[in-house]
């Protein structure tokens, strides 16, 4: 049976650890912005936030978790960023005199999921081997790693010799 944290109850503008029940949550950055917000003391400051394609609210983003998505997506430009999937999750962290439930973007590159379909045909498609090299480097990285893909390759490098 699934728990409700109490915090869920009330309506917060942003994200916070409390939205994320047991498990990381493997998301598509839409947009960042700057935005004014309610700070601790009460005035208002103006904050870095994160947006999702998969969620309604927007996340504040300090700079731990801004220093983990240029290590994991390779840009410190958050023009970049839009389109870029992470992992959240949550780690305990003291902050204001107590110990709570932080929001982290995980410092691991999620996987790609790819459809061979496409790349398959085009391999099969090959006239010779140039041909066959030409389409091979035209594919992605991720591409290129897929089992189904480098099988084909492979026979096909066998068909065109």
């Amino acid at each position: 049976m699934s728990k409700t944290h109490w915090k869920n109850n009330f309506d917060y503008t942003y994200l916070g650890g409390y939205s994320i029940e047991d498990e990381d949550l493997e998301l598509t950055i839409s947009e960042v912005k700057n935005e004014m917000v309610k700070g601790q003391s009460g005035r208002d400051e103006s904050c870095m936030v994160i947006y999702f394609e998969e969620m309604d609210k927007g996340m504040i983003c300090n700079k731990t978790n801004a220093k983990t998505i240029t290590s994991v997506h390779g840009s410190p430009y958050v023009e970049d960023w839009p389109g870029k999937k992470i992992i959240l999750g949550t780690e305990k962290v003291s902050a204001f005199g107590e110990t709570t439930d932080a929001l982290r973007i995980r410092a691991i590159k999620p996987k790609v999921k790819i459809d061979p379909t496409q790349a398959v045909e085009r391999l099969k498609g090959a006239l010779d081997m140039a041909d066959l090299q030409t389409i091979w480097k035209s594919l992605s990285k991720d591409e290129q790693q897929n089992k189904e893909i480098i099988n084909t390759k492979n026979t096909m490098k066998n068909e065109l010799k």
